[in-house]
């Protein structure tokens, strides 16, 4: 059985009372990695604070791997969604602080609103989804990135559009992510977020 197969749900919800099913689920499997970690989460006791049977956890996914790898995919879309909000056409003439500020604001919201699942995923991330798909996703967001660097008035410092929008997202990502996992001390969620705006400002902006 192949990577993908092993992680795909079993059963695509179309109808309403199939995706609010699959939706408890979800939201169980967030609770349980929010609250008690890993390790309590067992399809068992997922479907048991999702108040479904485990058969009717298994037509959906087919073990924890698979819940996952949608928990996963749903957390790119809450990402991207942001990322395209933020840095829409209408935004073009805002200050580069507050666009800046906007976005590094807005992930990390995402990751405090459930950090348990996020340290989870930042882990078995690359075990349980297809290495493609998190390029895949990589590459829209810093595609977000340079297409609003390309656009905007804001007078820049780099030259290359494509090396800005990289440097610049991985470099957000990658220290959200060491927060959220080491949990440093005197480093709070506000702090995180002014201490990365400043980052990001000083390397893209000219002047502000």
């Amino acid at each position: 059985m192949s990577k993908h197969e092993m992680s795909a749900a079993r059963k695509r919800p179309r109808q309403a009372r199939s995706q609010a099913t699959v939706h408890a689920i979800l939201g169980a499997a967030t609770q349980v990695l929010d609250r008690e970690g890993i390790d309590a989460a067992t399809t068992t006791h997922i479907a048991e604070v999702a108040g479904v049977s485990i058969g009717t956890l298994y037509q959906y996914f087919p073990h924890r791997d698979a819940i996952l790898n949608a928990l996963q995919d749903r957390e790119f879309e809450r990402a991207l969604s942001l990322m395209q909000s933020a840095l829409c056409e209408d935004n073009l003439g805002k200050a580069p602080r507050e666009t800046v500020t906007s976005v590094v604001r807005g992930l990390a919201q995402l990751y405090a609103a459930a950090p348990g699942l996020h340290r989870v995923l930042a882990i078995e991330g690359l075990r349980v989804a297809q290495a493609d798909r998190v390029h895949a996703f990589d590459l829209r967001v810093i595609a977000i990135i340079r297409h609003f660097l390309i656009a905007t008035r804001a007078p820049l410092r780099r030259a290359n559009a494509d090396a800005a929008a990289f440097v610049a997202y991985q470099s957000v990502r990658a220290t959200m992510l060491a927060s959220l996992l080491e949990r440093p001390p005197g480093l709070t969620e506000a702090t995180l977020i002014d201490e990365l705006v400043d980052l990001v400002l000083s390397y893209l902006v000219e002047t502000e």
